[in-house]
C-alpha cells in the first residue's frame, strides 16, 4: 500500500514535538554551554572502539543465526553489508533490518520472509538482552526517591509479564515441533514463513543468541561510564544497569527521526536527578551523535565493497533470467 505524504511527515513532527517539550523546560543556552565541556574528539575516542566491537558482535550473531536456520554464510561476507546497513539504521532501525534481509535473500536465493524470520529472531533477542541486564539492575539498584520506588515496582510487573511471554512463546513453538495439530495451524496461517526460525529454534538457540549479543551491552556500559566522566556526571552502577536498557529501547521506537527525541527524553526521565538537566541533555545529544557518527563512518568505509557485492548479485540474477528465457520459449513452442 502506498503511503500518503502526510504519514511520512509524522516522525519529523513527533521529533519536533518532543524537542519542543524538552526545550520548553530546559533552556537552549544552558545546553549549548554544557556541550562545550567536552570535545567531540574525546567522545569519538570513546565510542569508535565500541562501535567497531559492536559491529563485529552484530555480524557474528547474524552469521550464526542465518547459518543455523537458513543456509551457511561466511562471516567475512556479512561484515561489509552489516556495516553499510548502519547508514540506513541511522534513519530508522527497521530500514537497516529490511536492508540486511533483502541482501541475504538475494545472496542465498532463499525466500525473503524466511530470512526475515531469522532477522526478527535476532531483533527479539536484542530486546530481551536489554531486559536481562535491566532485570539484574532491579536486583542491585536501591531507589532513593518515592518516584523511583514506584517506577521500579511497575518495572518488576512489566518484566515478569515480558519473561512469561517469552517462556510461553518458546513453549508454543516447542509444542509445534511435536504436535501435528499445532504445526498444521502454524503452516496454514500467515505466520508460516515469518515463524519458520522461531519454530526451528530450541531453548539453547535463544541462549546462544543472548550470549553472543550480551557483550555488546556490557561494552556499552563501559563506554557510557567513560563518556559520562567527560562531563563530570556520576551515576551509580546499579542505576545505570537498570535504566540504560530502557534508554536504548526508547531510542529504538520508530516514532522519531534518527532515534532523536525519545532517547533524550528517556535520559532526562531516568537520570535527571544525577546532574543538572541541561548537562544530562547535552550529554545525551553528544553521546547520541558520537555513536551515530562512528556507525556512519563504519558504513561509509564498507559502502563501496557492499555496493560491488549488491551489483554482482543483480548481474547474476539478471543472467539467470536470460538463461531461463530461451528454455521457457522453447518449451512453450512444443506441442
Amino acid at each position: 500500500m502506498r503511503r500518503r505524504p502526510w504519514v511520512k511527515l509524522l516522525p519529523y513532527c513527533a521529533t519536533a514535538v518532543i524537542f519542543g517539550v524538552i526545550f520548553w523546560r530546559v533552556p537552549v543556552a544552558s545546553v549549548v554551554d554544557a556541550l562545550k565541556q567536552a570535545s567531540a574528539l574525546s567522545f569519538i575516542g570513546v565510542f569508535l572502539p565500541y562501535s567497531a566491537i559492536y559491529w563485529l558482535l552484530d555480524s557474528a550473531c547474524l552469521t550464526w543465526v542465518i547459518t543455523r536456520f537458513n543456509h551457511p554464510v561466511r562471516f567475512r561476507d556479512i561484515l561489509p553489508i552489516r556495516a553499510s546497513m548502519y547508514l540506513l539504521s541511522l534513519i530508522n532501525t527497521n530500514l537497516g533490518q529490511g536492508g540486511i534481509t533483502w541482501y541475504i535473500h538475494r545472496k542465498l536465493q532463499r525466500p525473503f520472509l524466511e530470512i526475515l524470520s531469522s532477522v526478527l529472531l535476532i531483533a527479539l533477542m536484542e530486546i530481551y538482552q536489554l531486559l536481562l541486564f535491566s532485570t539484574g539492575g532491579i536486583i542491585f539498584f536501591q531507589p532513593s526517591s518515592s518516584e523511583h520506588v514506584a517506577l521500579v515496582r511497575e518495572l518488576r510487573i512489566v518484566y515478569i509479564v515480558a519473561w512469561c511471554l517469552l517462556v510461553v512463546m518458546i513453549a508454543l513453538f516447542t509444542a509445534a515441533r511435536r504436535s501435528l495439530r499445532i504445526r498444521c495451524w502454524i503452516e496454514n496461517s500467515w505466520v508460516r514463513s515469518i515463524g519458520r526460525s522461531f519454530v526451528a529454534a530450541r531453548p539453547l538457540d535463544y541462549v546462544i543468541v543472548l550470549a553472543i549479543k550480551a557483550p555488546s551491552f556490557a561494552l556499552a556500559l563501559v563506554a557510557q561510564h567513560l563518556a559520562l566522566g567527560l562531563y563530570g556526571i556520576t551515576i551509580p552502577f546499579g542505576k545505570l544497569v537498570l535504566f540504560l536498557p530502557l534508554v536504548f529501547l526508547a531510542a529504538a521506537l520508530p516514532i522519531a527521526v534518527a532515534h532523536l527525541g525519545t532517547s533524550q527524553a528517556a535520559w532526562l526521565l531516568f537520570f535527571g536527578g544525577n546532574a543538572p538537566q541541561a548537562k544530562i541533555l547535552a550529554y545525551s545529544l553528544a553521546a547520541h551523535f558520537s555513536f551515530m557518527f562512528c556507525n556512519g563512518l563504519l558504513g561509509l568505509l564498507f559502502l563501496p565493497s557492499a555496493a560491488r557485492e549488491l551489483t554482482n548479485l543483480e548481474v547474476a540474477a539478471s543472467a539467470q533470467v536470460h538463461l531461463k528465457k530461451p528454455l521457457v520459449d522453447k518449451l512453450s513452442t512444443q506441442p
